[in-house]
């Protein structure tokens, strides 16, 4: 039986956007953590170097949004795009700035302050989820793959100084957005409501995110959640997980094959 596989880093925010779509849709699935060795298997996959890739009939997708629009077409109920075109459009829109205007943002927040202040927990953050061998490659190669994350994700003291407003200013959009019924597009949970709560996840860390970081809470991101506890959105991020992150519909098997065409069930 052939079952999709999804490579991504356990603790990214982009990649519980997939992860979210495919167990709201209620869709068998396997995962495989990549470690510190990615970008070479990324490239191979899909020409780029980003996580989450998604194998879905052999075909390599990247990119969380590219993702759910395969999901949506593949498992179109329960809907994650609203019916009516207008709101569909408000709802990619959302996403659209939420990506762009929240996940880069608060990543540069989160992960560049730990860098600087509490680097040993940057990584221990970095490899949850992910097998000794990955936490070992990854401790063993902390000083490159420090530099590696920073240029490749545009972290440095400007960029964390500008996420900080970015943030805000999405956390007021959440706010300014929501409607009677508690969601941001309608009347019903749909890809606004799961990218921004998804995307937030790092700094609500609400239980039901499946890879919540082992250990106390860093300090620096400690203090930085508490400036932001008070805000409407970060209680109602923790209201949409609470409410709508469900149950996971990953699956134990031995893939066969890399791109997720062959693969064997796993004896229990």
């Amino acid at each position: 039986m052939s079952y999709p596989i999804l490579w991504h880093f356990p603790v990214s925010h982009f990649a519980e956007k997939a992860r979210w779509a495919l167990d709201w849709k209620r869709i068998p699935h396997v995962r495989r953590a990549l470690g510190v060795g990615y970008v070479p298997r990324a490239f191979w996959a899909t020409g780029q170097l980003r996580l989450p890739i998604l194998f879905l009939d052999g075909t390599a997708i990247a990119d969380s949004t590219r993702i759910i629009a395969a999901l949506e077409g593949l498992a179109p109920d329960p809907p994650l795009y609203p019916a009516d075109a207008a709101e569909r459009r408000r709802a990619l829109d959302l996403e659209d700035y939420f990506d762009e205007g929240l996940g880069h943002a608060l990543r540069a927040v989160i992960i560049g302050t730990l860098f600087e202040r509490e680097p040993a927990a940057a990584f221990d953050a970095l490899s949850t989820g992910m097998g000794p061998a990955a936490r070992r490659a990854m401790g063993l190669m902390s000083p490159l793959f420090a530099g590696f994350y920073r240029r490749r994700h545009d972290i440095n003291a400007a960029t964390v100084e500008r996420g900080r407003v970015r943030v805000q200013e999405a956390l007021d959009r959440i706010a300014a957005e929501l409607g009677p019924s508690r969601f941001l597009v309608g009347d019903r949970f749909s890809v606004a409501d799961l990218t921004a709560a998804a995307l937030l996840s790092p700094i609500v860390r609400p239980p039901e995110f499946p890879y919540l970081p082992a250990g106390p809470i860093p300090e620096s991101t400690a203090s930085y959640r508490d400036e932001l506890a008070a805000h409407p959105a970060f209680a109602w991020a923790a209201e949409i997980y609470r409410h709508h992150r469900g149950v996971s519909a990953e699956v134990p098997v031995a893939p066969a094959d890399e791109r997720g065409v062959v693969l064997t069930p796993r004896a229990s």
